[in-house]
């Protein structure tokens, strides 16, 4: 079992269910001081771009890896009074196993945090802001878990029960090494050019275009 931090504050304590519990529980306890995530990481402009874009890029090659395609990925800079500009990527809709897309949903997780150690950007609070940015895609791994098999996603710690967080995000690591690389080069394209087509994503990778096989 490993430990989960229930995040105290206004708005991991809401009832508003479109943000609790997700960012509620994270395995990285929240600072004692703080007063946004901003405040927290600290990154220069260039190094927040390069961050969400290997977060963009672990979902996406995920996806690709699973044969299906991405529509585009972008980086948007950041605009009046908002800290981080916009990333997301643009899915093809797909069907396919449940695992696969609640590994996709984890991998912009997993991927940043990979990214923080390897660089040596790694600290307490920038795995922990990370895990809190990702919400929204807790939230889309829940709605999978609970309409493929009408479980609810848990935050118990448990690493042997696979509608446990611990345990996907066991499965996603797994996931990651062995297109690591592909992560890495996509997300440093994302981040140089930040508006980035499907078929620029599967060259970058090597993944023919909507194929399991690389190219």
């Amino acid at each position: 079992m490993s430990r989960w931090f229930a995040n105290a504050d206004a708005l991991a304590a809401s009832s508003d269910a479109e943000w609790a519990p997700w960012v509620r529980y994270t395995r990285m306890p929240p600072p004692q001081e703080w007063t946004d995530t901003g405040s927290v990481t600290a990154y220069t402009p260039e190094e927040q771009a390069l961050n969400s874009a290997v977060h963009e890029a672990g979902h996406a090659v995920l996806y690709m890896a699973a044969g299906h395609q991405v529509r585009s990925i972008t980086l948007s800079p950041p605009a009046g009074a908002q800290r981080y500009g916009r990333a997301m990527v643009d899915y093809v809709p797909a069907t396919g196993p449940w695992l696969d897309f609640v590994l996709v949903d984890a991998a912009g997780e997993r991927a940043e945090v990979r990214w923080l150690c390897e660089t040596r950007h790694w600290t307490p609070g920038r795995v922990w802001a990370a895990e809190r940015h990702a919400w929204h895609d807790r939230k889309h791994a829940d709605e999978v878990m609970r309409t493929c098999h009408g479980r609810a996603l848990t935050f118990h710690g448990n690493h042997d029960d696979w509608a446990d967080y611990a345990w996907i995000m066991d499965r996603t690591d797994e996931a990651l090494d062995p297109v690591w690389d592909q992560v890495l080069a996509l997300g440093r394209y994302v981040a140089e050019h930040r508006e980035v087509t499907g078929e620029e994503a599967a060259r970058i990778t090597g993944f023919a275009h909507g194929s399991r096989r690389a190219s």
